[in-house]
């Protein structure tokens, strides 16, 4: 089963022109639009299905209002999807969508799988100076008004009154490998086998709220898009809803925005890639969490 890695998450939401006004801000091109659908791609193909919340192709929702109604997995063959039907239609109902196999996780979350979909871009090189190195930026200025569009969908996450219990089944029945977690069950993050960022799953406890979507991020190329992305959602109206900083588990840079989709999007960067190799540990929380935190400090136990 190797899954490669979210790449496609689907939202069923109240204002379908608000939520493309934010993904277009955000920093995802629009690659559909109707009154019906609304679709957005990051650089490799990723990204973001807007559908109303009323729509009878949807998996039900969790939670009251707009919110993520299923996360698409990329896996590398058409074998890994016939191996993961297997495993998983010995105790929860599958179906079949043209290529697109549908079910649930163990928290009743919509969770798709097909044969990814994502494609080669140009990755260029962020424009930094280092001392000693040659220059990346000569005579030209920040841009201080744009920043680089997103390049990859690279985690989602979830809320749960058990953490431990909904990535066992990530693990066991998926091979998510886990790469940290908090003490006491307060989160375990985990990837995907065929996916190498340190997660592509996140799980973090609330026992006040269904379980339900808490955030997505989507990799940008440096720490100067995560700023100047963010500069643009806050001129835009958009709320700070942690950040922004730098994580300590997984390293990466952040911003975080409410949405109109429900939960939360965070602009990335730089986050640490793993293998087997990597020695997971375990934290008290909320140390990790933060790191150089900025900005509204937000508790990451609440809604």
């Amino acid at each position: 089963m190797n899954i490669t890695g979210a790449e496609n998450l689907i939202f069923g939401v109240e204002d379908i022109d608000a939520c493309r006004r934010f993904c277009s801000l955000y920093g995802l091109k629009e690659s559909q639009a109707s009154e019906k659908l609304a679709s957005f791609r990051a650089l490799d193909g990723s990204g973001v299905e807007l559908r109303p919340m009323d729509d009878p192709e949807l998996p039900a929702a969790q939670v009251p209002g707009s919110t993520l109604r299923a996360a698409v997995w990329g896996v590398s063959a058409r074998a890994d999807l016939d191996a993961i039907a297997k495993e998983l239609g010995k105790d929860r109902q599958i179906r079949w969508v043209d290529d697109v196999l549908q079910t649930t996780d163990d928290d009743n979350n919509g969770l798709f799988f097909r044969v990814t979909q994502r494609v080669p871009y140009d990755s260029a090189l962020p424009l930094v100076n280092v001392p000693g190195r040659a220059a990346m930026r000569f005579n030209k200025r920040v841009d201080f008004d744009n920043h680089g569009p997103a390049r990859q969908l690279g985690h989602v996450v979830y809320w749960s009154p058990d953490p431990a219990r909904s990535v066992a089944f990530y693990k066991d029945r998926l091979g998510f490998r886990i790469t940290d977690s908090y003490a006491g069950d307060m989160g375990i993050f985990a990837r995907a086998a065929g996916h190498h960022d340190h997660h592509s799953l996140f799980f973090i406890k609330n026992p006040q709220i269904p379980p339900s979507f808490q955030h997505a991020e989507f990799t940008f190329g440096d720490i100067q898009d995560v700023i100047a992305g963010g500069h643009k959602l806050t001129r835009a109206g958009y709320q700070t809803l942690f950040g922004p900083g730098r994580f300590e588990l997984g390293s990466n840079w952040y911003w975080y925005f409410v949405t109109p989709m429900g939960g939360a999007f965070e602009l990335g960067a730089d986050i640490d890639l793993v293998d087997d190799n990597w020695k997971p540990g375990v934290f008290e929380f909320p140390r990790g969490a933060a790191g150089w935190a900025m900005g509204i400090n937000w508790d990451m136990t609440r809604g």
